[in-house]
């Protein structure tokens, strides 16, 4: 039976992280995907800056969109619209995690795709997992465990059950992708907030010109029921505001969640040697509407923390609560103050009246911090 330091289950953002700052400290790592990779991922797939800071190497051109979104429009329930500038990373997340697994075996972590995490076992001086291959089922033996395998974890449901979870979905996210003769530009992300679009982020529009020639915008919207009714409504009046004209949908992907809304059991971030990264954890913040830098900078962290338990002898969830107070407090109270907290467009208003310098002023402040910081502290905005 072969043996691991680390065994990591999701080729994601956080798993990739973690297996190569695993790697880095000498810690033996195996990595799996259940997938085979580059693997079609729904998701936005836009960062910030401070992006590549947390995973500590250069994004290659090729890895990323050709269009450079450097600008946001922002559009509110009474009609009011703010444009600012503000540069963004923008790629799409089938090649880019195909990189971040790359990456990882470049620094020395081994990587299998198509390889299904079954079952574990605790026993005496470790962990042994059992693997679902195209081969049949193989075992493995490690010290830790990491489930970075997204909003439905496999790992974390099986150590808790349906603790932190409910039946059916607590909301879904959608996009359309689609070509078009407009008004759109290029180079800026459009925010829209509001709750009969979107009642979980803000609903969104943006371009992905792509290595391969193609040209898509993607339009999309969060909901906690009906998200198809709401992202065809939101469609239809960004083809009237924006004159859109020859529209054709290409592509429609999307994603939903069973995670708990309910008190603090949607962040959990592990027992014993299982630890929790990226969604998994629960770092699911929908007033930001982004989360893969919170999910890289997890798993960068929960790297650190086994190797502080390698050296210490001391719990690996304790290293790793310390190392994520910061992340954690920030989400939790992102996640009290979300859009699902308001009952219409009014409350919405009155809150984005009382708090949009503030956030803006925010942002600008901890965008030029993050410049000074630390990658381990890094802090996520907006």
């Amino acid at each position: 039976m072969k043996e691991y330091d680390v065994f990591i289950a999701g080729g994601g953002i956080a798993g990739p992280v973690a297996a190569k700052f695993c790697q880095k400290q000498k810690l033996k790592t195996l990595l799996i995907e259940k997938e085979i990779v580059p693997r079609e991922k729904p998701c936005s797939g836009i960062q910030f800056p401070y992006f590549e800071k947390i995973i500590g190497d250069t994004i290659p051109a090729n890895r990323l969109c050709n269009n450079t979104l450097s600008k946001v429009e922002m559009r509110f329930p009474n009609g009011k619209m703010i444009s600012s500038n503000f540069p963004m990373i923008n790629f799409m997340r089938e090649p880019f995690d195909e990189w971040l697994c790359i990456l990882a075996q470049d620094y020395g972590a081994e990587f299998r795709d198509g390889c299904r995490f079954k079952d574990f076992e605790e026993v005496d001086g470790g962990i042994i997992i059992q693997l679902e291959t195209d081969k049949g089922t193989q075992t493995i033996k490690t010290k830790y465990v990491i489930d970075a395998t997204g909003m439905r974890p496999v790992i974390r449901r099986k150590l808790r059950k349906e603790n932190g979870f409910q039946k059916g979905s607590t909301g879904a996210a959608l996009n359309y992708y689609f070509t078009a003769d407009g008004n759109l530009e290029p180079d800026k992300l459009y925010q829209f907030w509001n709750i009969d679009y979107t009642n979980m982020m803000f609903a969104w529009v943006y371009n992905k010109t792509l290595n391969d020639g193609k040209d898509y915008w993607v339009v999309g919207t969060g909901y906690d029921k009906d998200v198809n009714i709401r992202l065809d409504s939101f469609f239809e009046h960004i083809k009237d505001l924006y004159q859109l004209e020859n529209v054709k949908v290409v592509k429609k992907e999307g994603y939903s969640s069973s995670m708990s809304f309910e008190g603090d059991e949607r962040i959990w971030l592990g027992e014993k040697n299982f630890l929790m990264a990226g969604d998994a954890a629960g770092l699911i913040d929908l007033t930001r509407g982004v989360g893969m830098d919170a999910a890289a900078l997890s798993g960068r962290l929960a790297a650190k923390a086994i190797g502080r338990a390698q050296e210490s002898g001391a719990p690996v969830v304790g290293h790793y609560s310390d190392l994520m107070k910061r992340l954690v407090k920030q989400t939790r109270k992102n996640q009290q103050a979300g859009i699902l907290s308001f009952d219409s467009n009014e409350e919405l208003q009155n809150y984005l009246d009382k708090g949009m310098i503030k956030m803006g002023f925010n942002m600008t402040i901890q965008s030029l911090l993050n410049k000074a910081r630390s990658a381990e502290r890094q802090v996520m905005i907006p």
